[in-house]
């Protein structure tokens, strides 16, 4: 086996041949080694670290181990570890060039910590583990902590292979490794770069600088990450690529190295630019944006209402114009979209608002030649303080392509059809709801123009019976779906309405349960409390009183209880509650039975009335 370490502070590369693990004689042994306390034992024994802690032998010529938190690695027979074995005489001591005693002995006599990499090989150069290592003092006592890093560094190493990103990794301020992607970032081959001096070609001195001074503080460790915004510029001065790059501390090939990655945010920032309205502006925008979309695969478009619009002639490209004559209006890119994809565009653009100005979506376009192609939107208006629309700027890229685009947007069209299916149906449901609403108060003016109503009172109360079918279908879209409602905030909320309606001084008390019933058993509920409501202004408080109204709903088994209460005089003894003659107690009584449900009557310092009925899933 061997071992190879770096050491950050002397930036020199050691390796330590380790022929076998062999015990230590016990001449080597130091006895009566001092004992950690049990406490900071168990506490060592639960981290993921290796911890050494040692003791200084001989003025720190050479050192023994006085506590190690996971010993349980080596085992029975296997003493090249264990309490008390100086270090002189453990694992790397057959190799007198390098060895782990003279960084020990080093750190002893400066009191400097060490820090470093550290890689476990086979003799024939595979990766067992990599770890990162800091040596230093604690008192009389050394501290050696490694930390496995053995998954994060064969992972970054695999970030060359990421397609989506430039990826470069620098070793003494070259470039170590690349992917051509890269490459083409700074205008250079793969071939070109490899082994040679860390540039920027193509950016601007500014930008140079600022990278170079992150590069050299992850290359000593005194930072761990970077991202910054760069721009690539063509030779005539024109942005070529908007690009945002990350760098981060890494080792490869056993020694330390800098990861850096590049990604293309080109079409993100050409989306993003602003819009000054005047004519020098819309000038410079103008030459601007072919700057950006000449090399690009991007159609540009920007427009000042009312009357301003400007269209990139890679469109003619896109649609596979090759008279190169469409006429271009802001409508344009509605006209080969098909038809899923048109109801997505209009749907997205419609979206647009002053808190809501910026959008991204892919539809697909059928081109001039009927070939099908994935473009990917995005749209961002300008609105002024007051809230008006000024202006707009869009890029639409044709990532066809791209199959990890293509695959996504297969998926995201299956969905959107799951979507529109959904809505279908719940728009069938909202149709049924709405005419069996109708059905319902058509039925109730009926009984009232045969009762001895007169036309005020049968004005007034469809009033309030088509208050509570309002706030019930208000409820139903304000839901998930249109098969169940909220019952609390619905229940709430016609008592509220039908309060506003009367002018009433009456106090609510709403103890209604956090509860979804299915519209039909909340359209009929809703009814009766409507009718409960009616009679209790009415009726209850002959003086004038305020009063006060109780609702209590909660689910009892599979039943849902309603009770209803109110301070008032009560039903008057000479009315039969179950079997009513006035109109208000018979739709009550009616509305009850249409869910199977059940009601009774009783005095309790007002009217107390209770209904159970069995909650139904679909109805």
């Amino acid at each position: 086996m061997k071992i190879a370490y770096f050491n950050y502070d002397d930036e020199k590369l050691f390796e330590i041949k380790v022929k076998k693990l062999e015990s230590v004689a016990e001449e080597y042994i130091i006895k009566d080694v001092p004992q950690l306390k049990d406490e900071k034992k168990e506490f060592l024994s639960n981290l993921g670290e290796e911890i050494f802690i040692l003791l200084p032998y001989n003025d720190g010529e050479d050192f023994y181990l006085k506590y190690f938190n996971h010993l349980e690695y080596f085992g029975k027979g296997d003493n090249n570890f264990r309490v008390g074995a100086r270090i002189s005489h453990t694992i790397g001591n057959k190799d007198e060039e390098n060895n782990f005693l003279k960084m020990f002995q080093e750190v002893y006599r400066t009191g400097e910590k060490k820090t470093g990499i550290l890689k476990y090989m086979t003799d024939d150069g595979k990766l067992l583990k990599y770890l990162d290592f800091r040596y230093f003092m604690m008192g009389d006592e050394l501290v050696a902590i490694h930390e496995d890093k053995t998954e994060v560094h064969m992972y970054r190493d695999s970030t060359l292979n990421d397609e989506n990103l430039g990826v470069a990794i620098l070793q003494d301020g070259k470039f170590a490794e690349l992917n051509e992607k890269y490459a083409g970032y700074v205008h250079k081959t793969r071939e070109q770069m490899l082994g040679s001096e860390y540039s920027l070609g193509g950016m601007s001195p500014e930008s140079r600088e600022r990278v170079k001074k992150e590069i050299k503080l992850l290359s000593r460790q005194k930072k761990v990450s970077y991202k910054t915004p760069l721009a690539s510029y063509n030779d005539d001065g024109s942005i070529r690529f908007f690009l945002n790059a990350e760098g981060s501390y890494i080792t490869y090939d056993n020694r330390p190295a800098v990861l850096i990655k590049l990604k293309d945010l080109t079409q993100q920032e050409i989306a993003k630019n602003m819009i000054e309205t005047s004519q020098d502006s819309k000038t410079q925008l103008k030459h601007t944006f072919e700057s950006l979309a000449k090399n690009s695969k991007t159609c540009l478009t920007y427009g000042v209402y009312p009357d301003t619009f400007y269209m990139s002639d890679y469109f003619y490209d896109m649609i596979e114009d090759e008279s190169r004559s469409y006429s271009f209006t802001p409508e344009t890119v509605r006209e080969f979209m098909l038809g899923e994809d048109l109801e997505l565009y209009d749907s997205m653009t419609d979206s647009l608002s002053p808190e809501n100005p910026e959008v991204e979506f892919t539809t697909s376009i059928m081109t001039l030649k009927l070939n099908i192609k994935y473009i990917r939107h995005h749209i961002k208006r300008i609105y002024d303080s007051e809230g008006n629309a000024k202006s707009y700027i869009s890029s639409h890229q044709d990532i066809t392509d791209d199959a990890t685009y293509a695959n996504s947007l297969k998926k995201q069209i299956f969905e959107k059809n799951e979507i529109i299916k959904d809505k279908d149906i719940q728009i069938k449901e909202a149709h049924h709801n709405i005419k069996n609403s109708l059905n319902i108060l058509l039925s109730l003016i009926r009984m009232e123009e045969h009762s001895n109503i007169s036309l005020e009172e049968i004005i007034e109360d469809t009033k309030t019976h088509l208050k509570s079918v309002s706030v019930m279908h208000e409820k139903i879209y304000q839901s998930e779906n249109l098969a169940d409602i909220e019952l609390k905030g619905y229940i709430d909320s016609i008592v509220e309405s039908l309060f506003d309606i009367y002018s009433s001084k009456i106090q609510y008390v709403s103890k209604v349960d956090d509860i979804k019933l299915n519209a039909k058993q909340a359209k009929s509920l809703g009814l009766i409390i409507n009718e409960l409501i009616n009679n209790t202004v009415k009726y209850a408080f002959p003086d004038g009183d305020a009063g006060k109204v109780e609702i209590k709903i909660g689910r009892l088994d599979k039943k849902i209880e309603v009770e209803y209460r109110d301070s008032g005089v009560g039903i008057p003894d000479s009315v039969d509650f179950d079997n009513p003659t006035s109109l208000g107690l018979t739709v009550i009584q009616n509305l009850t039975k249409q869910i199977d449900g059940k009601i009774g009557y009783t005095y309790d310092n007002g009217a107390c009335i209770k209904i159970l009925f069995t909650e139904n899933e679909s109805f």
